[in-house]
């Protein structure tokens, strides 16, 4: 399958509530993970899916993960055409959580 899609085709590959739905999501999950809400065993399966869709190399941190996500995240946002242009990944803070 391939994940090469334009971001007038990805727009009209989803419904109207689908990309915002999906941005919505993974903010909740890395808000979960900085406040240290996310049991291990569900950490490391959202680490796992990243690593094999290729957003996250093997052996990142939390840190990495949520930047990971954040990154995703706001691509997602740009796909949306809340961005004009791509937007330059945001550095994410420090997790508060455990």
């Amino acid at each position: 399958m391939s994940t090469n899609v334009s971001g007038a085709a990805a727009r009209q590959s989803f419904g109207p509530r689908d990309l915002p739905a999906l941005i919505g999501i993974l903010a909740v999950i890395e808000g979960e993970l900085m406040g240290g809400e996310v049991s291990p065993r569900l950490s490391a399966r959202i680490r796992d899916r990243l690593e094999r869709a290729g957003v996250l190399e093997s052996g990142a941190t939390e840190r990495d993960l949520r930047q990971s996500i954040n990154d995703l995240n706001h691509r997602l946002r740009h796909a949306l055409g809340e961005y004009e242009q791509q937007p330059a990944p945001l550095e994410v803070p420090e997790s508060s959580g455990g």
